[in-house]
């Protein structure tokens, strides 16, 4: 088999079997104008589902829109050829914009460590692209825990194992060499979990996070400069705002008890929201939703906790 294969017409044993939502294939079609009662081509081209004819982005005649289905298998192969312990990987994979964008977390049990509270946590690997040009092909580095099933999101280096151009040729052997790096990532990042299980954060400070997470940190500013308590600020809002509550309650009833005031629990309640909140008008974008979130917390934890 070649080392560089055109992206993404790889061969990959389907030893993981269907693809779920991203399993329909893809055409492209110019994408046309009216004018004068009559269509005109133009220089762009409409990238479509063959089964649902919904439009999955606009490119120029150059660019060579891959089937989510498709960079699923190379992603499946660069795993397999990267020499991790891949026994027992599980994978779940989530469409949004109506396939446009695509989200596929592997986890890999056979690397696992226990983590500061005495759960488990094993390597996760994140696979994303996307049709529409919101991001390239990326693997990056992350941990799934046992007991909430939380994506544990990476604060400390480089999370992004690797990055694809989506129309370029990819070198296999090159791509899977790069994603033992997780090993080396999922490392670090213990040794930050073990600083914030110890280090003690005020719930002032917690919030103040939270609230930067979601977009209210202004306003939850200014409410505590008027006196407010911590765990009932959210109700004073000018508008309610169901991700800030969310994280709260979360960091006061769930993680808190359990963990007491520290940066483990205020990290915890942070990747429960990013993970699991549903609160979208369109589900949909779920799944592209819950991504952007993941990605956007990294930078405010990095911000707020002292072990980052």
């Amino acid at each position: 088999m070649s080392n560089v294969i055109s992206m993404f017409n790889s061969s990959a044993p389907d030893i993981f079997g269907g693809f779920g939502d991203a399993d329909f294939d893809i055409a492209t079609t110019p994408a046309m104008f009216s004018s004068d009662y009559s269509y005109h081509e133009t220089d762009k081209w409409v990238t479509y589902r063959t089964d649902t004819k919904k439009s999955l982005g606009i490119h120029s005649s150059r660019h060579k829109a891959v089937a989510p289905k498709d960079v699923i298998k190379t992603a499946r192969e660069i795993i397999l050829r990267s020499g991790l312990n891949t026994e027992g990987i599980s994978e779940q994979i989530a469409v949004s914009h109506d396939g446009a964008r695509s989200f596929v977390k592997y986890k890999l049990p056979a690397h696992t460590y226990e983590t500061p509270d005495g759960d488990n946590a094993s390597l996760g690997l994140l696979a994303t692209t996307s049709i529409d040009s919101s991001f390239p092909f990326v693997i990056s580095a992350a941990a799934i825990q046992a007991a909430c099933t939380n994506l544990q999101v990476f604060i400390s280096g480089e999370v992004a194992v690797f990055k694809g151009n989506h129309t370029t040729n990819l070198d296999l052997d090159k791509a899977s060499r790069t994603i033992v790096k997780s090993l080396d990532f999922f490392e670090a990042e213990r040794d930050v979990w073990k600083e914030m299980y110890s280090n003690s954060i005020e719930p002032e400070t917690a919030v103040k996070m939270f609230a930067d997470i979601v977009g209210v940190g202004e306003q939850v500013n200014e409410l505590f400069q008027e006196g407010y308590s911590p765990y009932n600020i959210g109700n004073h809002l000018k508008r309610y705002n169901t991700g800030f509550n969310y994280l709260v309650n979360c960091y006061r009833n769930i993680y808190c008890p359990r963990l007491g005031n520290t940066e483990w629990a205020a990290y915890n309640a942070v990747t429960d929201y990013t993970t699991h909140a549903d609160n979208v008008r369109n589900k949909n974008t779920l799944a592209s939703v819950q991504f952007k979130r993941q990605q956007d917390s990294i930078a405010t934890l990095r911000k707020y906790l002292k072990a980052a």
